[in-house]
């Protein structure tokens, strides 16, 4: 149930910012089919990677706009409040949101009867007359034939990204458009990172800084680098490599001779007595 309600607060929900985060936190801990969880403070502080004060305002923004509604008289097992999102019971994903985060199924599930005949009807006799082949052995059996032939389908979805989340997607725009390429691969909790980056810093801050780092022609390289990257900017500006460093200035040849010379005179004249 809670992909259900995360997937309602993505696609439903009018929540921003850290709102919005608050929701999802939440969302992700519902267990049952009335989209009820309970949530302390403090877990939402730590997964929404945000200030006390910012939750405990995002949870009264939510709770204005009634998205948010806490149930009377229930607790945590910790005594935490117990919250239900109201707009979110009933909501189911869409088929094709599912197969994104699940991937393809491993093959056709096999409903022989006692004949050895696969029952026909909807996809269970798999392409191109796959019900009605006769297995010829172990190997050349029509499952094998077909887990063979379908083997790179199945994997191609491991090796995709993970979905981006619609709030970094002015960022991945303005990426594009700044001939940054990125290979989006990170998982849900490194896309908040990134998003409280764009928070705190703007996007114009972020692709700056990228474009400074990517030389013409580069290859695209993988988000958690400019994750990586994009973390300086939460380092003070005094700790920072930039233009601001003023480098130390070359000793100036004559002058070290003038004062070598004047140095060796009033020794020797301290010598000879003739010093003032």
């Amino acid at each position: 149930m809670s992909l259900d309600a995360m997937d309602w607060v993505w696609t439903k929900s009018a929540a921003k910012g850290t709102a919005r985060m608050v929701l999802l936190a939440i969302a992700d801990k519902c267990t049952d089919d009335q989209c009820t969880a309970y949530a302390g403070t403090t877990m939402l502080v730590q997964r929404t990677n945000a200030a006390r004060s910012s939750v405990v305002a995002a949870v009264d923004k939510l709770l204005a706009s009634d998205e948010l509604r806490v149930v009377e008289g229930a607790k945590g097992p910790r005594g935490e409040t117990v919250y239900h999102l109201p707009h979110a019971v009933g909501h189911v994903r869409h088929t094709s949101e599912e197969s994104r985060f699940r991937g393809p199924e491993t093959g056709p599930a096999q409903n022989p009867d006692r004949s050895g005949n696969r029952t026909p009807g909807g996809t269970e006799t798999g392409p191109e007359g796959y019900g009605n082949r006769t297995p010829t052995g172990p190997e050349s059996g029509p499952q094998n034939a077909y887990e063979r032939k379908h083997q790179p389908e199945q994997q191609q979805p491991r090796a995709t990204r993970s979905p981006l989340i619609p709030e970094l997607h002015p960022l991945g725009d303005a990426l594009a458009v700044a001939g940054v390429a990125v290979r989006w691969s990170l998982g849900l909790g490194e896309q908040r990172d990134v998003y409280r980056l764009v928070q705190a810093h703007g996007v114009e801050a972020l692709v700056d800084l990228a474009a400074r780092r990517t030389a013409p022609g580069t290859d695209a390289k993988p988000a958690r680098y400019w994750l990586k990257v994009w973390g300086d900017l939460d380092r003070p500006q005094s700790a920072r490599p930039g233009p601001n460093v003023v480098p130390l200035r070359a000793p100036n040849p004559a002058a070290y001779t003038d004062n070598l010379a004047a140095g060796l005179a009033l020794l020797q004249a301290q010598k000879e007595g003739t010093a003032p």
